[in-house]
């Protein structure tokens, strides 16, 4: 495409962009030339798609053949990561489960030792006679906790990080939808309308079969061939 055929085709279409700003329909005439002036307008669309329908299509092809030839290097690269990620991220969550365990068992004796050791202060406070002396000890009985017992995780490599990303997935619609209609916003906020399902059913249905909470209605488009 030349700059000199373009400008050709802008000086042709000028005449018709500019016209359509001063049309009025206020007369059977009025309307009659409107649509006369449609005709010409989808003519110099028709000159337009022609025009730069080879160009958009050597440059769509060039893209795809650009972009397959960039898949079939990133496509297996992503694949090989994903692959090499999940293999870490199964062995990081067992090392994960096993520091848990190890935590939990270690956390165990802890809270085991402090337990004999209250048992035992308490027993001492038990053999004293006096009242002072035996709250004194019973006191020191009840400070007996055992320490919060943590096991260190693995050192990670410079530049490795791990990120924990929540999701949601919808277990009982029934049951979103009742917390949605108790007043639950947080409920209600996930209760999207989904315009493009309700646009494929509406020439269906169109005005006759209602359902609650949506209208149905039409929209007139007016068209004009050459």
């Amino acid at each position: 495409m030349s700059s000199l055929e373009l400008s050709t085709l802008e000086r042709e279409i000028a005449p018709v962009l500019q016209r359509a700003n001063t049309i009025t329909v206020r007369s059977p005439d009025d309307r009659n030339d409107a649509m006369e002036f449609l005709r010409a307008v989808k003519g110099a669309n028709k000159r337009a798609t022609e025009f730069f329908g080879p160009i958009v299509d050597a440059a769509h092809k060039a893209w795809k053949q650009t972009t397959a030839s960039r898949a079939s290097i990133l496509d297996p690269l992503e694949a090989a990561e994903k692959r090499v990620k999940a293999t870490v991220s199964g062995y990081d969550q067992e090392q994960e489960r096993i520091r848990q365990e190890e935590q939990r068992r270690l956390q165990a004796i802890a809270d085991e030792e402090a337990r004999r050791e209250r048992e035992r202060l308490e027993k001492q406070a038990a053999k004293l006679k006096t009242p002072e002396k035996r709250e004194a000890k019973l006191e020191e009985a009840a400070a007996v906790i055992a320490p919060v017992v943590q096991v260190a995780e693995p050192e990670k490599q410079a530049g490795e990080s791990t990120r924990k990303r929540w999701k949601m997935k919808l277990t009982d619609k029934a049951a979103l939808i009742a917390a949605a209609a108790s007043g639950n916003d947080l409920a209600a906020s996930l209760l999207t309308y989904d315009e493009s399902a309700g646009n494929r059913i509406a020439p269906t249905i169109k005005d006759v079969i209602k359902i609650p909470g949506v209208d149905t209605y039409s929209v007139s488009n007016l068209a004009v061939k050459l």
